[in-house]
């Protein structure tokens, strides 16, 4: 075994001390009333639903409905807008930047190889005494602890139902052929949208799990349900479309030249996948093809993907375990409808980055709790840690959440950071947004008067003390050497 420096032994003791504190209500009689953890992820859900805002055009009212049960973090960050590599971080700990996970595939898509000490969040609690289970899409495709792969059973999961694959036959809805100049993906089912009559793949999910939650077990549950909507396909079944109607599509606003005042570094992100936003915007509204067809078929999408957590929701209250279990519910990362001129993820900005992310802790959190401060969806590990009183684990990139479950006005002095590739990064204040790329360019928006992020102020003298202010605050948010394990945890 590696011999133990004084800095690491001394944070162990404080480890050990805040497992010894964590709340009484979840811990009442040790770790056979440890509590079951519900675990609820969705791909691709952006910030523009009504748990943010009643205002706004998507109906989220199951995510409400959670969110009244235990606080709502109205300014929760991925830690990178991609699935694979927001996905990683939060299952191991880990950012990007430690990792060396940025992207969802490639050499920069195998963490697993990066980092061969690491324990993802179900393995480290089924180390310590939980059954853990799960379906759907957790990890992203691929990923070694998919439960199809048997190294991923063996490492995370006691059991785990793959997601399943999308059920459509026929040419897509959306209307774009094979054969049809420019279009790229969008002739294939992976970028199509429209109505699904045929079972949707977040079913298969909903079966599993709901059979999984019935199971009689001497442990404790740690329960995984990876919902795969709204992501593309942009499916969702016909009668939510009724909710949605296309005289009632309401848009983002796109105003002309947005991007000219970034850096072509930030131009070639927003233009990853420009094949969509370049055909979308050339359709006529009636056609399916069009941009506004396809923010329709979004919204319903994403409705769709609230429904499913309202039968959760039911199943777990008919169970009657829901006392006695944290339910944790996350979005991997945000999505552009055509503003910043992307129709995908892939950016720094605000749309692609900011999530819905809800904690219920009973005995923890008081019903209807609203936190503003800005908050990392790395902070699930140690915050899940805290919660079911298991040892801390000191080389977490994030931090525990439990001050704010407690207090959501409690100090808060971290940043959340976000990357994008090697190289790229932001952080996010309660006001402000700061970019800084590879290439050194830099931007700047004042989310007070611009949540749109329209108008870049990196350039602009009269700011230069707020970034000034702000660049020492990337560099203190960069995750630090020291604290990544030498070994892997027990």
């Amino acid at each position: 075994m590696p011999r133990l420096s004084r800095r690491r032994f001394l944070r162990g003791l404080s480890a050990g001390a805040v497992a010894l504190a964590a709340p009484k209500a979840l811990l009442s009689a040790g770790s056979a009333k440890r509590p079951n953890i519900l675990f609820i992820a969705i791909d691709d859900m952006n910030d523009w639903t009504t748990v943010f805002d009643r205002g706004n055009p998507i109906r989220t009212p199951n995510l409400e409905r959670l969110a009244a049960r235990g606080m709502f973090f109205s300014r929760a960050y991925c830690a990178a807008p991609a699935c694979n590599p927001s996905r990683a971080s939060i299952l191991t700990g880990y950012s990007p930047v430690t990792t060396g996970c940025y992207d969802n595939g490639g050499p920069g898509g195998t963490w697993w190889k990066t980092r061969q000490d690491a324990v993802s969040l179900p393995q480290y609690f089924r180390n310590h005494g939980y059954r853990a289970e799960g379906a759907g899409k957790i990890f992203h495709h691929g990923g070694r602890p998919r439960g199809d792969d048997p190294r991923g059973t063996e490492h995370s999961w006691d059991a785990f139902q793959k997601l399943a694959a999308t059920r459509k036959r026929g040419p897509n809805h959306n209307g774009y052929k094979r054969g049809m100049r420019g279009i790229g993906g969008l002739a294939g089912t992976a970028f199509d949208w429209g109505e699904q009559e045929r079972q949707m793949v977040d079913e298969d999910m909903f079966e599993y799990v709901s059979a999984a939650m019935d199971k009689k077990s001497g442990k404790p549950l740690f329960l995984a349900a990876g919902i795969f909507k709204p992501h593309l396909p942009f499916y969702a079944p016909p009668q939510v479309f009724r909710k949605y109607p296309m005289d009632g599509v309401k848009l983002p606003e796109m105003p002309a030249h947005d991007l000219d005042d970034v850096s072509e570094t930030a131009k070639r992100m927003a233009h990853r996948e420009f094949f969509i936003y370049s055909n979308v915007m050339k359709k006529p509204d009636e056609d399916p093809g069009s941009h506004k067809r396809m923010v329709q078929c979004y919204q319903a999408s994403a409705d769709y993907a609230d429904s499913v957590v309202g039968r959760l929701l039911d199943k777990l209250d008919a169970t009657g375990l829901a006392d006695n279990t944290v339910i944790v519910l996350w979005a991997d990362h945000g999505y552009h409808l055509g503003d910043k001129e992307s129709c995908v993820k892939f950016t720094l900005w605000e749309k692609a980055n900011r999530v819905p992310f809800i904690i219920v802790a009973p005995g923890v959190t008081k019903p209807g709790a609203r936190c503003d401060q800005p908050v990392s969806l790395l902070d699930i590990y140690p915050t899940l840690l805290d919660l079911a009183g298991l040892p801390t684990k000191p080389d977490n990139d994030g931090h525990s959440l439990l001050p704010l479950l407690k207090d959501p006005d409690a100090a808060w002095p971290h940043c959340p950071l976000m990357t994008m590739g090697k190289g790229n990064h932001a952080i996010r204040t309660r006001r402000w947004r700061y970019i800084r790329y590879h290439d050194g360019s830099e931007e700047l928006y004042d989310h007070k008067y611009d949540p749109w992020e329209w108008s870049n102020l990196a350039g602009r003298k009269e700011y230069a003390d707020v970034l000034a202010g702000l660049r020492p605050r990337l560099e203190k948010a960069m995750p630090k050497p020291e604290r990544r394990a030498t070994a892997p945890a027990k």
